[in-house]
């Protein structure tokens, strides 16, 4: 389960610097609200403005210069998204201030477009590392919000801003991709905050800055269609918001694990996870009752379309969901092999056909040798690296066919089909030499030597039924190390 931590500070950095990054944007924010009242010159407002812009992409080199993360590729687009962001409303202020303001579509357009795709491959590049396996859950969780996001973007947004008669058809085009990027950033930052990895502070300020930035494009859009001309300056706090958060995250020490990847496979289906998907599902009906109480057309093909598209999602993500359910229970969850549970059926199954074919059935019972003393002398730490080293080497030294699994304790099972009597015994003595013949390390560099005494025994020779089989494996254990352990015994009862 992902879990946030607070990792210090490196050596030589203040532990500091990213809370006074943001205690100073604050102060330039709020003095960005209260000059002009003041009689401060308008040209004031720009400067505070294009300074916390200007910050921003500052703080991330900074930050990414003094905590020196893994990989500074992602930090590193996030600066150029920030700086061509930064241009942008340079270019704004200069148009507005120096030349009366460009016609739309203006050319900062273009700077504030670019600054996307930067964006979205920052946060791709956080994603791929933090989850390097390919994350099927996350993905299909992600793609249900994405769904349901963009059947919203199109009805409430694009199509509007898209087919407005009063603007020009390339001003229409450019409006409706500011919401279209704003989802592709949605549906990557959702992708992170869904899959596997460590919730660090920094993670949460990146979350935040990404948030605040499409709560205020989001907002922006909205009112763009309504109409409402009042509204720049107070949306100018979202994006001041967003640029400070975005800084101080890469100030902040744990940026350098923000993008560590994660050891965990599939992430937990939490509430807060079924929540979401949850309000996604039911973003499509609630698109048609807003449509039906503003009096506009439904849009019944693409609400059809989006619902089956999520129905076959959700169905996708159940099946996942019980196919990492069965895993989980015939999988040992610390040496990865087969649950007794599980053997034992691949016994019952194998003995069955075993009869009626007429072919032997061989089963292995191998126990590790004073496994206590490991435990009492290094811990369950290393009693734990010895069990997961000898689970390795049961699986590279069993054959092929053979069903190995964790029978207990220290204790583990291998059923060989297809193996008598002599076949038995040279897999028992492969075995024995596979775990005894190298040591295993039980705590940093200390190794130690750990061997294994091996029970055998075979089906139609010494037994009739699996109860039997595993009975007369069990014998031939136990007089393996009666005998003195570190040896294998193949059974001499007879069925």
């Amino acid at each position: 389960m992902a879990t946030y931590t607070w990792p210090r500070a490196a050596p030589g950095l203040r532990p500091r610097a990213w809370s006074g990054y943001l205690v100073a944007t604050v102060v330039a924010g709020v003095l960005y609200f209260a000059l002009p009242p003041l009689g401060a010159p308008e040209w004031s407002g720009a400067v505070l403005y294009l300074g916390i812009c200007a910050a921003t992409p500052i703080a991330i080199v900074a930050g990414t210069r003094r905590h020196r993360p893994a990989s500074r590729r992602g930090w590193r687009l996030l600066a150029a998204g920030q700086l061509l962001i930064t241009a942008a409303e340079a270019l704004t202020y200069v148009s507005e201030y120096l030349a009366g303001g460009f016609e739309e579509p203006d050319p900062s357009d273009v700077l504030y477009l670019s600054a996307y795709p930067l964006l979205a491959l920052a946060l791709l590049t956080f994603v791929r590392r933090r989850t390097p396996e390919w994350d099927l859950a996350s993905a299909l969780d992600a793609t249900i919000v994405a769904v349901a996001a963009g059947l919203a973007c199109w009805v409430f947004l694009v199509h509007p801003l898209a087919t407005d008669a009063d603007s020009s058809t390339v001003s229409r085009v450019i409006q409706g991709l500011y919401p279209m990027l704003d989802l592709v950033l949605l549906v990557i930052t959702v992708r992170m905050m869904l899959g596997t990895g460590v919730r660090t502070p920094a993670f949460g300020l990146l979350v935040g800055s990404v948030a605040m930035l499409l709560a205020a494009d989001g907002i922006w859009a909205t009112l763009s269609i309504l109409e409402v001309e009042t509204f720049v300056s107070p949306l100018d706090s979202l994006w001041m918001a967003s640029y400070a958060l975005m800084g101080a995250a890469a100030l902040h020490p744990s940026m350098r694990r923000l993008d560590e990847p994660s050891g965990v496979a599939t992430p937990d289906a939490s509430l807060g996870r079924l929540a979401i998907l949850g309000v996604a599902v039911l973003v499509a009906p609630g698109v048609q009752v807003v449509q039906d109480l503003r009096g506009e057309d439904v849009q019944t093909p693409l609400t059809a379309g989006a619902c089956a598209a999520m129905l076959l999602l959700v169905m996708a993500r159940m099946a996942g969901m019980v196919a990492a359910q069965r895993r989980a229970a015939i999988t040992d969850g610390l040496t990865g092999l087969h649950t007794r549970r599980y053997f034992e059926q691949c016994l019952a199954t194998e003995v069955h056909r075993a009869r009626r074919t007429g072919q032997p059935v061989g089963l292995l019972l191998v126990d590790v040798d004073h496994f206590k003393a490991v435990n009492d002398t290094y811990g369950h730490p290393g009693g734990d690296r010895v069990l997961i080293e000898v689970a390795r080497r049961l699986l590279t030294s069993s054959g092929e066919g053979a069903v190995v699994a964790r029978f207990g304790g220290e204790e583990f099972a291998l059923l060989l089909p297809h193996t008598g009597p002599d076949g038995l015994d040279t897999a028992a003595e492969r075995i024995r030499r596979a775990i005894g013949g190298t040591p295993i390390a039980v705590r940093g560099e200390t190794l130690i030597r750990v061997t294994v005494s091996v029970g055998a025994s075979c089906l139609p020779e010494h037994a009739d039924t699996p109860e039997t089989l595993v009975l007369t494996a069990d014998h031939a254990l136990y007089a393996a190390k009666d005998a003195g352990r570190n040896r294998a015994v193949v059974s001499t009862a007879a069925a």
